[in-house]
C-alpha cells in the first residue's frame, strides 16, 4: 500500500504524519519508505508510541525487528547529543535515519527533523575565527 501511494504521489513531503498502524512493525516499515521521501528540512511526526510496549498492540512478526519504536528514538536521540564525540567500544543498535539532525518527544508522539543543509551537521560546520578567539 506504501509503495503504490509513494508512486501515485511522487513523493518529496515537507511534513509526513504517520498516524497508521499501532504495531512497531507498521510504524517502522512506514518510517523506512518514508522517511528517504521527506525532503530535506522537513518533519517526520510519529503518533502513539505509547502503545510499543502494550502487548495487545505487539504480535511478533517476521517483517521486521519487533523492538519498539520508542527503544530506537531513545537510542537515536543519545546518538545525536554524543555524534561529535568517540566513545572508545560504544556502538549503536539502531543507525541514525539518514541526515536525522534532531528528536522532540512529547506524551505518545515524537518528530524527527531532516537536516536542510551542512549549517546542521556537527561535522561540516566550521566555526569563524570570532567564535573560536571569544
Amino acid at each position: 500500500v506504501l509503495d503504490s501511494w509513494i508512486e501515485t504521489s511522487g513523493g518529496n513531503f515537507d511534513i509526513i504524519i504517520d498516524d497508521g498502524g499501532h504495531h512497531n512493525c507498521h510504524i517502522n516499515n512506514s518510517l523506512l519508505k518514508l522517511w528517504p521521501q521527506l525532503n530535506p528540512g522537513g518533519y517526520y511526526f510519529i503518533e502513539d508510541m505509547q502503545v510499543g510496549l502494550h502487548f495487545n498492540f505487539q504480535p511478533v512478526s517476521d517483517q521486521c525487528d519487533n523492538v519498539p519504536m520508542s527503544e530506537k528514538v531513545s537510542e537515536w536521540q543519545e546518538h545525536l547529543i554524543y555524534q561529535t564525540m568517540n566513545y572508545p567500544g560504544k556502538e549503536y543498535k539502531y543507525p541514525l535515519p539518514e541526515d536525522l539532525v534532531f528528536v522532540h518527544c512529547q506524551a505518545e508522539a515524537c518528530v524527527l527533523h531532516k537536516r536542510a543543509s551542512e549549517v546542521n551537521d556537527p561535522y561540516m560546520y566550521k566555526p569563524k575565527d570570532w567564535e573560536i578567539n571569544a
